[in-house]
């Protein structure tokens, strides 16, 4: 089997509730952070049940830039306030 690597870009719209802007930023980068071995085996796992025979081995994400508050109308479609 050979191994093959692919970069793929990413963009991101993390809500957070928070007391202010400051604490919500400081929780973005925990939910951005690559998938540990046990969510690549599940995923790996889940995979081979609907038949890929590809195994992920690693996974690495590069933080390039800050985040950025988005208003209201900069949202994608479909992204609306929740309750």
């Amino acid at each position: 089997m050979s191994e093959y690597v692919f970069e793929m870009r990413l963009r991101a719209v993390v809500r957070v509730r928070a007391e202010n802007e400051e604490v919500a930023r400081e929780v973005v980068p925990s939910v951005l952070a690559p998938p540990g071995g046990l969510d690549i085996s599940l995923a790996n796992e889940n995979n081979a049940a609907v038949g890929w025979s590809a195994i992920v081995t690693e996974v690495d994400f590069r933080r390039e830039e800050e985040p950025r508050q988005l208003e209201l109308a900069q949202l994608p479609s479909g992204a609306e306030p929740r309750p």
